[in-house]
């Protein structure tokens, strides 16, 4: 799927409708994120639990493990598969999540890592709390989720090509990366450090596919530290504030597939263009 067809595609299931597939591939990617967090070297900024996005697999995947022949675990959200990863990015084995269940997903991928690793590895479960679904008690994955998957596919697709096209040639930006907390996809701009995260100034740009207020999809650009609410610039109808519980600049999803397809990523990125300079003004930059 090229990065074109991938904002056409956005527009096939509307936002709010993608929500229990969106909860349902969050709890997928938690195995991703489990084994970085039971295995991978541990990172201050937690690094190690998230995840980037493989253009060519189409698919989350997560930090390598396991010392000199390390592996990586990847979801492909498209069909919902679950991966084994080696060091040359092919598949020691592929699970299709459809009918099974987070137990069984686990014991899988310990399975698998226990004919590579000498033993059976034990996958520390995440200690964070995850949106509450069917899937964390027992349920299976279920069936008849195609076309929400193929847009979810879709959505983190393009989000990282934009994304990632934003952060190449700034050195202040970090690497894009999916965090499994809040499963947002971003990059971090850092415009001038502190002595550590709290004490910079900093401007978050990324796409949360739901949470923080919205039941559906969303573009974001956080300037921190957080502004005065009462003193917020215009967005010139560019998006809106934001101000309940956090600060930032947001761009509906509707907005964006109420666009044609041709326009959805400039009118997206205008945005950025447009909440990251008024992030500027409110940081005194």
């Amino acid at each position: 799927m090229s990065a074109t067809d991938a904002w056409t595609r956005l527009g096939s299931v509307p936002p709010a409708d993608l929500h229990d597939t969106t909860l349902q591939l969050h709890w997928a990617t938690q195995f991703i994120a489990a084994a970085g967090q039971s295995f991978a070297d541990p990172k201050d900024d937690d690094s190690h639990r998230a995840m980037t996005w493989d253009a060519n697999r189409h698919a989350f995947i997560g930090e390598p493990f396991a010392g000199g022949y390390p592996f990586r675990v990847a979801v492909r959200p498209a069909d919902l598969v679950l991966q084994l990863v080696d060091q040359t990015d092919e598949p020691l084995g592929s699970l299709p999540l459809v009918g099974v269940t987070m137990q069984e997903g686990y014991e899988w991928l310990a399975t698998g890592l226990a004919h590579y690793m000498g033993g059976l590895p034990e996958l520390g479960r995440l200690d964070f709390e995850l949106p509450e679904h069917p899937v964390a008690n027992g349920a299976p994955f279920s069936d008849g989720r195609d076309d929400e998957l193929r847009v979810l596919s879709a959505l983190f697709r393009s989000a990282a090509g934009l994304l990632e096209a934003l952060a190449a040639p700034d050195e202040s930006a970090s690497e894009v990366r999916c965090w499994p907390h809040h499963f947002d996809i971003a990059t971090l701009v850092t415009i001038e450090a502190g002595e550590d995260a709290h004490s910079s100034k900093t401007i978050g740009i990324g796409m949360a596919p739901m949470g923080g207020g919205y039941d559906g999809w969303y573009w974001y650009v956080t300037p921190w530290p957080s502004p005065d609410v009462s003193d917020l610039p215009e967005l010139g109808g560019v998006g809106q504030w934001h101000t309940e519980g956090w600060v930032g600049a947001v761009l509906d999803g509707n907005v964006v597939v109420e666009a044609d397809a041709p326009f959805r990523e400039a009118v997206v990125r205008k945005f950025i263009d447009t909440a990251v300079h008024a992030s500027m003004g409110v940081l005194g930059e």
